[in-house]
């Protein structure tokens, strides 16, 4: 997927915009760390399988999946492709407060569905010197979080709004952007996605890497 984006970045921004070269040489870097980094969490887990080393793993595999919709398309676009400066500044600042305020959303819905489920208890088990956590059972989080918490749909089906109305937002805004109006739309399109996307990041964060951390802190085990 790097390699598509470093792909898309180097052809749109240094070849078509000749604006920058600098979003194909952050898509190589992505691909580099997508791969050197969980090989090294792999290696210094030392085959423990450790939750922390699982979780920034999967931190880095859906981070390369939120830079192809969020950064490639999106902010990329808005930063580098010529438009007025006020787009600029709309795009960029509303898809940096809109992705804030979807993570932060996530971010209290996995709070709660952890103080107010069962979730801990059917997920990790303390066996004395080390505490072990079920994988079958780390699927469940969604499941509570869907239960207790309604609002979340309403959410993102407002947020998933935005891609149908970019259909017509495209053409009343084409005096404006022009021949590129196609990579527009896909930039708007994409958005909702990499929304979902950031919603991931923070629930791996705070399930596979804060939670055992707290756990260890208050029981001084580590988790296997």
């Amino acid at each position: 997927m790097n390699v598509v984006c470093a792909a898309i970045a180097y052809f749109f921004y240094n070849r078509v915009f000749k604006t920058s070269s600098m979003p194909c040489q952050l898509a190589i870097m992505m691909l580099v760390a997508c791969i050197i980094f969980p090989v090294a969490f792999g290696l210094a887990d030392k085959g423990a399988s450790r939750l922390r080393s699982a979780g920034l793993a999967g931190i880095f595999a859906t981070g390369s999946v939120y830079f192809t919709f969020g950064v490639t398309f999106y902010f990329f676009y808005f930063l580098l492709a010529p438009m007025p400066v006020i787009f600029h500044v709309i795009g960029v600042g509303g898809g940096f407060a809109l992705t804030a305020y979807w993570m932060t959303l996530a971010g209290k819905e996995v709070r709660r569905a952890l103080a107010t489920s069962k979730f801990v208890g059917q997920s990790f088990e303390d066996v004395g010197d080390v505490l072990h956590y079920r994988l079958a059972n780390m699927a469940k989080l969604e499941a509570f979080i869907k239960a207790r918490s309604p609002s979340g749909k309403l959410h993102m089906w407002l947020v998933m709004l935005i891609a149908p109305f970019s259909l017509m937002l495209g053409r009343i805004l084409s005096p404006y952007f022009g021949s590129h109006g196609a990579l527009f739309l896909g930039a708007v399109i994409m958005f909702p996605a990499s929304l979902w996307v950031a919603g991931l990041l923070v629930r791996q964060y705070l399930v596979m890497i804060h939670l055992p951390l707290t756990l260890e802190r208050s029981r001084g085990n580590p988790w296997f």
